[in-house]
């Protein structure tokens, strides 16, 4: 395929994402995103937050969302204690530095057609390390409500089925990677999903686990968009 760099990947796409703290019943404190919008100049910008209502044509689902971070670095997230109103749900949306990860999907979106993407994870936690992330994760599961950092879990269950409508009915990409520790927060996220339509590049470690879209090597990252592109049009 025509694999595009990631300067003309920045002048086609702009990314807006939803960070917050979330606040536990003890008073602890994570640094979450909930969402990340990837969007065309075909998408109205003029108020990022409305790109939270719209439907996208195509939903991702990953790991956790790395060391995503606010352009703006003096932007102060809001704080959120789960359970929320299932009528909340407009997001804060600002601009978003992209990483590699997030460019594979551009790449993907870019020979697609697709003018919208939103990438939601298996945990809101933000977290470049993957062995760290997973820590933190068995840390939380021993407060109460920590689990909620999850967008999988029950308590935001109307805010999944809204984050994932889209249009058309194309398959959610699944691409969280082969970590082992991901398997309880993957089958979360398979029961929550059960029924709709799924596109993945095995891992062939687990059936809960999948290949990461942005490996080291540039030839392994070749061969992810080659499989996701031909699982689609399959």
């Amino acid at each position: 395929m025509d694999f595009k760099y990631a300067a003309e990947l920045k002048k086609r796409f702009n990314c807006y994402g939803h960070f917050y703290e979330m606040v536990m019943v003890n008073g602890d404190r994570a640094s979450c995103r909930s969402v990340l919008e990837i969007v065309g100049d075909a998408v109205p910008q003029g108020n990022p937050s409305d790109i939270s209502l719209m439907q996208p044509d195509v939903v991702v689902v990953m790991m956790n969302p790395g060391s995503s971070h606010p352009k703006d670095l003096s932007h102060i997230p809001a704080s959120i204690e789960y359970p929320q109103p299932a009528s909340i749900l407009r997001k804060e949306l600002v601009p978003t530095q992209p990483d590699n990860t997030q460019y594979q999907v551009m790449r993907i979106a870019a020979a697609k057609g697709w003018h919208h993407i939103r990438v939601l994870n298996l945990s809101d936690l933000r977290d470049p390390k993957s062995g760290s992330f997973i820590q933190k994760v068995e840390v939380l599961s021993e407060i109460m409500g920590g689990h909620t950092h999850s967008l999988f879990c029950t308590e935001r269950t109307a805010e999944c089925a809204h984050s994932l409508r889209r249009k058309s009915n194309t398959p959610i990409m699944l691409g969280w990677g082969q970590d082992a520790g991901l398997i309880p927060l993957a089958r979360q996220c398979m029961a929550r999903i059960e029924g709709e339509p799924t596109c993945t590049v095995s891992s062939g470690v687990h059936p809960l686990l999948n290949s990461h879209p942005s490996p080291m090597l540039q030839a392994k990252k070749l061969q992810w968009l080659e499989n996701m592109l031909r699982a689609l049009e399959s």
